[in-house]
């Protein structure tokens, strides 16, 4: 079965590179839950608070994902530590000492517990043996950006970054999708566009002219609409090398949705 699918992907890759209509040149990533559980790392975080928080209260209520609710409200950013604040505040559990110790134990938690999902790391380097560009477009500030990059070791994989701090606003804005392409001097149908997200990736990319592969194995949102406003649906990470073989033998006209065994 290795060898069969070593064999597989080697004949995929040889196709793609002696392709005549080689039209895709660079390909933007999101990050969280893209490249690696984002939510399982977060909720991990919170469990570690309260198991801090409870230390002093036996009577204390323990559930991580109420704490991770608080992340959701929209009040604050996804990752703003206003919202430890406020949980904390809510249960008069809150202190100037205690709460700077959970926001450093969210901070820990998170960045300690990440893990790529199965085959980015390959993935990525067969992308880049076929002379595409790679970036990561991310809602995420450039300093935890480049720290969870730096912890999986993907930090030198990407040519470039697009955070939220350097465009002064977030996905679904297009100015992350826009501040890549002048970045990388490329045009939006020479691109494709990966991500988790149906409303924040794939909607506004497709809008602009990209190509799109929607990342449904890390989509945690099970209340979003799953229309399909996207060309390809991506079940794994290494589903990546099979999608990009159809654009570039111009076998592309409709939304996929394929499932390959590479």
């Amino acid at each position: 079965m290795m060898r069969e699918t070593k064999e597989n992907t080697e004949n995929i890759l040889k196709n793609i590179q002696q392709s005549h209509q080689k039209t895709l040149k660079a390909v933007l990533f999101d990050m969280d839950n893209t490249l690696f559980d984002f939510v399982a790392v977060k909720l991990i975080a919170c469990r570690e608070i309260l198991s801090y928080l409870g230390e002093k209260d036996k009577n204390f209520m323990k559930d991580p994902e109420e704490l991770f609710r608080y992340f959701l409200r929209g009040t604050y950013g996804f990752e703003d530590y206003e919202n430890i604040r406020d949980y904390m505040q809510e249960r008069n559990l809150y202190t100037v000492k205690a709460y700077r110790y959970c926001c450093e134990i969210y901070d820990r938690e998170k960045l300690q517990n990440l893990k790529l999902y199965p085959g980015v790391r390959d993935t990525l380097e067969e992308l880049k043996k076929l002379g595409l560009k790679l970036a990561i477009i991310t809602d995420a500030d450039k300093y935890h950006a480049q720290a969870r990059l730096m912890r999986v070791g993907l930090l030198d994989s990407f040519e470039f970054l697009v955070s939220a701090d350097m465009t002064g606003t977030k996905k679904p804005d297009p100015a992350h999708f826009l501040f890549a392409l002048d970045s990388l001097g490329i045009k939006p149908e020479e691109s494709l566009v990966v991500g988790d997200s149906i409303k924040r990736d794939m909607a506004p990319a497709r809008k602009l002219g990209f190509k799109t592969a929607y990342a449904s194995y890390g989509d945690w949102r099970q209340t979003d609409e799953k229309e399909q406003c996207f060309d390809f649906q991506l079940n794994t990470f290494q589903d990546l090398i099979g999608f990009i073989d159809v654009l570039n033998q111009g076998k592309y006209a409709e939304p996929w949705d394929l499932q390959m065994d590479l």
